[in-house]
C-alpha cells in the first residue's frame, strides 16, 4: 500500500513538473478551446490524437490556399511511388565526333561542388581528346515549362525548370561600386553568362535566377563545366549543341543524385519551390513517360492523393504551393499527414514541439505537421493543420500552434493527474 501511494505521488510530481516546464499549468480549463475558436474566426485548424480522434476542429472543411504545406503532398507521392532510395540520373557520353554529351533527367542537386567532382571522374575518359564542345540532351523534359504563380522577376524562387540545370538555375554574384561583377561563392567560378545576366543588378551581393531562356541556362551550364574540366587539364570550348544523344555515342559515366528522401529533407529545410516542381516533373516523367511536364506530374499526384491517400476535395495546379489556384481543406490535409507519418522525421523541428512545414504567401500563412508530446521522441505524434488567410496571419500561425499545444497537452496531463489522485 505504501509503495502504491509512493508511485502515485511520484507520478503526480512528474506530471506537475512537465506542466510547469511546458508553461501549461493554467491552460487546462475548457476555456482554451473557446479562446482559440474566437481567435481563428474565418480561418481553419484541425488536430487529431495519435489514434485518429479529433481533439480540435475549426472550419476544417473550408477550402483554403495551402501555400508551401502542399510540398507535403508532392513529397509523399515521390517517396511512395518512386521509393525513398530512388536517385535521379545524369548521363555523360562521348560522341564519335568528340562532343561531351550530357543527358539530364531533372536532377535538382547539380551544384558547383557536384560538377567539380564529376569533372574529376570524367578526366580519365576525356584526356588526350580534342573536344569540340558540349551536346546537351534535355528531351526528358518538355520545353517552355511554366508555373502558375511565378513571375518574370530575377528572384531565385522564380528560376526556370529544366532537365539539365546547375545551381538551381541561379547565380550568386557580388557587384562592386566600380561595376565589376564577381562570384559571391568560392566554389563557383564566374561565367560570361552570369556576368551578362547580372549587369542590371544594383551594387552588393545578390542571388538571381538566369531567366526563362533554356539556351541561356544551358550556356551557363557549359561554361561552368568548361571551367571545372580545365582544372583537370581538359580543354573544351563552351560551344553548345542542343540535340538528342546520338546512338553511336559511348556512355562514359552516370551520375546519381542523392536519394529522394535526402533531397526532400533539403526541400523542407529551405522550402525550395524549384526542387518541389522539379521532383513533380520527374515523377510525371518516370510514371507517364517523356517528355515530362507539370501536367503529367500533376496527374500522377492527383491520382495518388485520390486513390492511395483517399483524398477527395482539392484542386492542384503545381507541386510547390506557389500557385493560389491550389485549394485544399484541413480535413484533406489531415488524411495526407496520417499517410505521411512514416516520413515525418524528414520535416524540420520547431521549439521541440512540432515537426512541421510552414507555408507563406501574401495574406496566407499555413502550418501543418505533427505535435510532439511532452515525452519527446518516446511519445506518439499528434497531426495538426493550421490554415490562415489574414493579412497578419504570419504572426498568428505559431501563436495559435502553441496555444493548441498547450491546451491539448495540459488537458491530457490534467486527466492523468486526476486519475493518479483517485
Amino acid at each position: 500500500m505504501c509503495y502504491d501511494r509512493f508511485v502515485r505521488v511520484f507520478r503526480c510530481f512528474v506530471l506537475s513538473f512537465w506542466m510547469f516546464f511546458l508553461g501549461i499549468g493554467d491552460c487546462y480549463s475548457l476555456g482554451w478551446q473557446a479562446s482559440i475558436h474566437a481567435t481563428l474566426k474565418h480561418n481553419s485548424a484541425l488536430v487529431y490524437d495519435h489514434n485518429g480522434n479529433m481533439l480540435f476542429s475549426h472550419n476544417a472543411d473550408q477550402q483554403m490556399v495551402p501555400a508551401s504545406i502542399l510540398k507535403l503532398a508532392t513529397a509523399d507521392a515521390v517517396l511512395t511511388l518512386l521509393g525513398s532510395d530512388y536517385k535521379i540520373p545524369t548521363e555523360f557520353y562521348l560522341t564519335t565526333d568528340n562532343y561531351l554529351a550530357i543527358k539530364g533527367f531533372g536532377d535538382p542537386t547539380l551544384v558547383s561542388e557536384t560538377l567539380a567532382d564529376i569533372a574529376k571522374i570524367l578526366k580519365k575518359s576525356l584526356q588526350a581528346k580534342k573536344l569540340k564542345g558540349f551536346l546537351f540532351d534535355t528531351t526528358f523534359f518538355a520545353q517552355q515549362l511554366s508555373v502558375h504563380g511565378q513571375s518574370n522577376s530575377d528572384n531565385p524562387y522564380d528560376s526556370s525548370l529544366g532537365a539539365l540545370v546547375a545551381n538551381y538555375n541561379t547565380v550568386n554574384i557580388y557587384k562592386a561600386k566600380s561595376g565589376v561583377i564577381s562570384s559571391a561563392e568560392a566554389q563557383t567560378p564566374m561565367t560570361a553568362t552570369a556576368i551578362m545576366v547580372a549587369k542590371k543588378t544594383p551594387i552588393g551581393k545578390h542571388r538571381i535566377n538566369l531567366g526563362k531562356q533554356e539556351s541561356k541556362t544551358l550556356q551557363h551550364f557549359a561554361e561552368l563545366m568548361q571551367n571545372f574540366l580545365q582544372r583537370q587539364n581538359i580543354t573544351i570550348p563552351a560551344t553548345v549543341v542542343h540535340s538528342p544523344i546520338p546512338k553511336s555515342a559511348k556512355k562514359i559515366h552516370t551520375h546519381y543524385s542523392p536519394s529522394v528522401s535526402q533531397i526532400i529533407k533539403t526541400l523542407f529545410v529551405y522550402s525550395n519551390n524549384f526542387i518541389a516542381n522539379q521532383l513533380l516533373i520527374v515523377l510525371g516523367g518516370v510514371k507517364k513517360g517523356a517528355p515530362a511536364d507539370l501536367e503529367k506530374g500533376r496527374q500522377v499526384l492527383d491520382d495518388f492523393l485520390r486513390k492511395v491517400v483517399g483524398m477527395t476535395y482539392f484542386t492542384l495546379d503545381e507541386g510547390s504551393g506557389l500557385s493560389r489556384n491550389n485549394k485544399i481543406n484541413a480535413v484533406e490535409m489531415m488524411s495526407l499527414l496520417i499517410h505521411f507519418l512514416p516520413h515525418r522525421d524528414l520535416l524540420r523541428s520547431y521549439q521541440h514541439r512540432f515537426q512541421a512545414k510552414t507555408g507563406t504567401l501574401r495574406g496566407v500563412a499555413t502550418f501543418a505537421g505533427y505535435m510532439l508530446s511532452p515525452r519527446g521522441s518516446k511519445g506518439k505524434p499528434y497531426p495538426f493543420v493550421i490554415m490562415l488567410k489574414d493579412p497578419s496571419s504570419g504572426l498568428m500561425r505559431k501563436k495559435i500552434a502553441n496555444q493548441l499545444y498547450q491546451g491539448i497537452f495540459s488537458q491530457i496531463l490534467a486527466k492523468k493527474l486526476s486519475y493518479n489522485n483517485e
